[in-house]
Order: structure tokens, then C-alpha cells, then sequence
């Protein structure tokens, strides 16, 4: 029995970080899988196998990426059609530019049209915001998603509307400020006003959200705005303020907040499952059956939405086997990390492997 190594990618650029993977040694990865005999294969046919056993291929691979960056448009999809592989592309929706110019790729400088250094630039860049760094990375836009799809290389599937987080929990850890943001994704749902709560934040799809009273934080908020605004935060004793404000109001309100109930967040992982399955679909002219959690958090509740919202695949974070008899519910896929050669070999063999899978995925946890 062959197990399917399900490959999740997010950057195909020269960023130095653990998201980033250079075009260079992608296609180190594509030429290993051709001269290995692998072929791709994409959600529907992934599924077909692990339900029925259905296949006609040895040897298979499920390339997907994450998120839906400018890269995956410049750099993954020709490469990917160099070498006769197609790919899945999870999409955060919210993350799409609205302008419809498709832009320079490889496939410009194979037909002679361009130099390389004139293809568009995929690193991050920084913008200095309230005097403090913010991580801006270019993004896709609709002509290109819906170029890509139709071209049966990269098949475009969701990966949720807005990628954000919740408030997870009732004790404040701080009250949001000017600070440094190295991503958008994660970015919290609720009031983000300066001054008002902070609290521990985790996937939205994963967790029950806690609500603060909006009086309170309009109050904290006031407060800031009245006393310098972005030179509050430069008083030492600006935490101690903002702390009275909550324990005076914690005494007569007897609490700051409310945390919603497992069906109050049913119906709004319900919402958005549907609002971006019916968003994509609409710009794609297709339908989609399967959906990438974010961060791969996902619980029973989150599940049963999903499959409400239409959604029959599941794909998760998690490393394991891919065998006849998986639950579709629940894919697994490992993060390509490394720019090791040697490192992609050895995940590969150990994927393709039901026993070596299982192993590996148990030692992990």
C-alpha cells in the first residue's frame, strides 16, 4: 500500500525565513519528484484513492500552497508546467488585489520577452506605521487566480476569508498599541483600537471567541485619544492607567465581557465557510469541495461546519499517512521548510510510506 506525501508550500521566493522556499531549489524538488517517477495528483483524485483505492499511478504527490502570494504566480505555476505538474493553491480570499493586469512571470522570460531581473519582485517589503516596521508582501490578484485555475495547473481552492485570529481567553495581557507586525495572517478579529483589551489569541475556526464589552473598550480608547494618542504609549506608567480604567469598571459591572457558545461559534465558522466557498466559486465559475484549515486548527465543531458548508475534503497540518482508509476529514501534510536537497528526499520516502509515516507522526507529538 503507497501512502500519498501531500507537500504544502507557502513562498516560492528569496526570503530568508521558514515560509520561503528559492524558485531554485523548488525546481531541484520538481526535477527529484519526475526522476523518481512521481506524478500529481490534486484533491479530488487524492480522495478517490484514500475512499475507494482508486489510482493509475505508483507513485503520487499533492503539491499545495498556502495563502496566495504574488510568487506563486511569478515563480510556482511555470515552473510547475515545465515540468508537467499541477498544483493545489489554498486561498485566503481578503488577501486578493482587486486590479485585473496579469503580471510578468517565468513563462515571459522562457519565451524571450523579459530578462530575469525584470520579473516582478516577491520579497517582503516593510512600511513604517505609527513609527514601528509592518511586513507588507505582494499579493495575487483575480486575473491571475482565475488565469491559473482555468490553465488546470494550479487548481484554486479556499483557505478561508479573512485568516485571523480570536480572542481565546478572558485574562488581559495588554491593551493593543503601536507595535511591530510581521504578518497580517493572525491578525485579530474585534476591536484593534489603540488602547483597548488584549488578550491571548488563537485560529478563529478553533476557538470560542471572547468578547469585551465595547463600553469599556470605548472608554479605554477615549482616554488614549484624550491624553497625547501614540504619546500615550510613551508614558512609563502608561499600563497602570489603562488598568484602573478596567478594575473600576470590572467593580461595578461585576465582568469586562462575554464569551460566545460552541453553537454561537458553529454559526460563525458556518458564515465565513460559506461566504468564502460562495466568493471563490463565483470568481472561479467552479465549485469547491475541499478546504485548508488555517494554522491547521480545526476541532469536532469546526468539522461539523465545514461539512455543512458543502465542504467534503478536509486538509490539515498534521503529518501522517495518506493511505486507502484515511479519513478525508482530515489530510495530512508536512511544511516543506528546509532548502536541503537531501532533507526534501528523506520527508518524501518517509510519506510515501504508510509504516514510515505513522512512526514518524507519533515520535512528533
Amino acid at each position: 500500500m503507497f501512502s500519498v506525501p501531500v507537500l504544502l508550500y507557502h513562498h516560492i521566493n528569496y526570503d530568508n525565513d521558514v515560509l520561503s522556499i528559492s524558485p531554485e531549489v523548488f525546481e531541484e524538488h520538481l526535477k527529484y519528484l519526475k526522476q523518481e517517477g512521481y506524478v500529481s495528483i490534486d484533491d479530488e483524485e487524492l480522495a478517490q484513492y484514500m475512499i475507494e483505492g482508486k489510482k493509475d499511478w505508483q507513485k503520487a504527490v499533492v503539491i499545495t500552497f498556502d495563502d496566495g502570494y504574488l510568487d506563486t504566480w511569478v515563480w510556482a505555476y511555470p515552473l510547475l508546467k515545465k515540468y508537467g505538474f499541477k498544483a493545489l493553491l489554498f486561498l485566503v480570499t481578503w488577501n486578493v488585489e482587486e486590479e485585473e493586469s496579469l503580471g510578468f512571470n517565468l513563462d515571459d522570460v522562457y519565451a524571450g520577452k523579459i530578462q530575469m531581473d525584470k520579473l516582478p519582485k516577491c520579497e517582503a517589503q516593510y512600511a513604517i506605521i505609527d513609527g514601528f516596521k509592518h511586513k507588507v508582501e505582494s499579493k495575487l490578484c483575480w486575473s491571475e487566480v482565475r488565469f491559473m485555475d482555468k490553465s488546470g495547473v494550479i487548481k484554486v481552492l479556499p483557505h478561508s476569508k479573512m485568516h485571523q485570529k480570536v480572542y481565546a481567553s478572558d485574562k488581559i495581557i495588554g491593551y493593543n498599541r503601536p507595535r511591530e507586525k510581521l504578518s497580517y495572517f493572525g491578525d485579530v478579529a474585534g476591536d484593534k483600537r489603540y488602547g483597548t483589551l488584549d488578550f491571548d489569541r488563537k485560529p478563529e475556526f478553533a476557538y470560542n471567541e471572547f468578547i469585551p464589552d465595547k463600553e469599556l473598550n470605548d472608554m479605554l480608547h477615549k482616554h488614549v485619544l484624550d491624553n497625547g494618542y501614540l504619546d500615550f504609549f510613551k508614558k512609563e506608567n502608561y499600563k497602570r492607567e489603562l488598568d484602573k480604567i478596567v478594575e473600576n469598571y470590572r467593580q461595578e459591572k461585576g465582568s469586562i465581557g462575554i464569551f460566545e457558545t460552541d453553537e454561537q461559534r458553529y454559526m460563525r465558522v458556518l458564515r465565513e465557510l460559506k461566504l468564502v466557498k460562495g466568493e471563490l466559486e463565483t470568481e472561479i465559475k467552479r465549485k469547491t469541495y475541499s478546504f485548508a484549515w488555517p494554522w491547521g486548527a480545526y476541532d469536532e465543531i469546526s468539522i461539523k461546519a465545514a461539512k455543512e458548508a458543502g465542504f467534503k475534503y478536509l486538509f490539515t497540518t498534521k503529518t501522517g499517512a495518506n493511505i486507502v482508509g484515511s479519513n478525508v476529514l482530515e489530510i495530512k501534510r508536512f511544511r516543506v521548510w528546509k532548502s536541503d536537497l537531501n532533507w526534501f528526499k528523506m520527508r518524501l520516502q518517509m510519506y510515501s510510506s504508510p509504516l514510515l509515516a505513522r512512526v514518524y507522526s507519533y515520535l512528533k507529538k
